[in-house]
């Protein structure tokens, strides 16, 4: 049974004016917060290879023309297409993708609410309380794409799009950053064959866009860097909270076959707990268990990628999990594995207390599933 937490007085009380007022506001907010003078790291990897592929150059090897750029672009060749704008100039990026992510909060904000019963207030608090999560604010302070991939993936598998395009938003989302593609997976398991068809058909035609557009950096990518776990950065990072990250922090050893089979188990699983929630009727828990299963078994899972915790909290809030809900706010918000000593390979010396709290996100992770497949179990 779904909790309506927010007062019917008060849902309709607020007028709509006041509520247009805010959401107008909340976008505005964000780019006075991170100003388009702010450096932001992974922005400029994206600006880098926009400028690249405009100018006929690699976009995979282009960062080695900007200094103290240390990491490449990791997308696919599409990813570079959707990003040229960018290439405007650094400044006019910045506040494009703030104000991006200000207007996907707001999307993010209505599409939970409106799953959980809730009304349009409510989701304007869902979406001003995100800036208080890490993986929120990294994003935007990063200058990542993570709230517009998840504004995106919440409006198409949620049932906002028109049935017969259904599918199209998680293929383009899947074409830009891969990860994404485990909802093709949901998918298929929950018999929703036309949508991951049309999801696969334009997955399938973003690559080849790409290789269209630049067939030599398209083939590099897909013949080679696509299998260079190393790419994006070291896997032991404390930033890193998938299980090939824990693992790493552990055994000293990123290639370890351990990670690949602790990946499936927990792939596995968290999949089954999906289909189970999903054929009980609990369809935006079936997509936030499938998101979290993503980020617990990809080699990479930076904190930033993490967004997926705002709707998760609401649903546990909403669900009257009390105990739970708290536990997973209280460690998005505190961003607790950022408190752990890290970089410099420290991360290889902490005690177990300290693994636990660094590996925080991932074990946040693993409880959240736990929940879920036991509410799918009392339906």
């Amino acid at each position: 049974m779904t909790i309506d937490l927010v007062p019917p007085r008060v849902r309709r009380g607020v007028p709509a004016r006041v509520l247009v007022l805010a959401a107008t506001i909340l976008p505005l907010l964000c780019a006075l917060i991170w100003r388009p003078s702010l450096m932001m790291s992974d922005l400029r990897v994206y600006y880098a290879a926009a400028t690249g592929l405009l100018h006929g150059q690699d976009i995979y090897t282009v960062h080695h023309q900007y200094p103290g750029m240390g990491l490449g672009f990791t997308y696919p060749p599409f990813a570079a297409i959707v990003l040229a704008p960018l290439a405007i100039g650094q400044e006019f990026a910045r506040l494009l993708m703030t104000l991006l992510s200000g207007v996907s909060l707001l999307v993010i904000g209505w599409a939970t609410a409106k799953a959980l019963g809730w009304g349009r207030t409510a989701g304007l608090v869902i979406a001003f309380a995100a800036l208080a999560f890490e993986p929120v604010w990294s994003t935007f302070g990063l200058g990542q794409i993570n709230l517009i991939l998840l504004a995106l993936l919440m409006l198409d598998l949620l049932g906002h799009v028109p049935p017969r395009y259904r599918g199209v938003l998680v293929g383009l989302a899947t074409g830009i950053k891969l990860t994404p593609g485990i909802f093709i997976v949901f998918l298929l398991i929950t018999k929703r064959f036309r949508e991951a068809a049309i999801a696969a058909g334009t997955t399938f035609a973003t690559i080849v866009i790409g290789w269209l557009v630049m067939p030599g950096p398209a083939t590099a990518f897909w013949t080679r860097y696509i299998f260079d776990p190393g790419r994006p950065g070291p896997a032991q990072y404390v930033g890193n909270q998938s299980v090939r990250g824990a693992i790493a922090r552990i055994t000293h050893n990123s290639a370890t076959p351990i990670w690949l089979l602790a990946a499936t188990v927990v792939g596995v699983a968290g999949l089954l707990t999906a289909r189970r929630l999903h054929d009980r009727g609990l369809s935006f828990e079936a997509v936030i268990a499938t998101a979290f299963t993503g980020l617990l078994v990809s080699p990479i899972s930076w904190t930033n990628h993490w967004v997926w915790a705002v709707p998760a909290a609401a649903v546990l809030w909403a669900r009257r999990r009390t105990v739970p809900a708290a536990l997973l706010t209280a460690v998005f918000v505190v961003g607790l594995p950022w408190r752990m000593p890290f970089a410099g390979d420290r991360e290889y010396d902490w005690t177990l207390i300290q693994s636990v709290a660094g590996d925080a996100y991932l074990l946040s992770g693993l409880l959240l599933l736990y929940v879920l497949n036991s509410e799918a179990r009392i339906r």
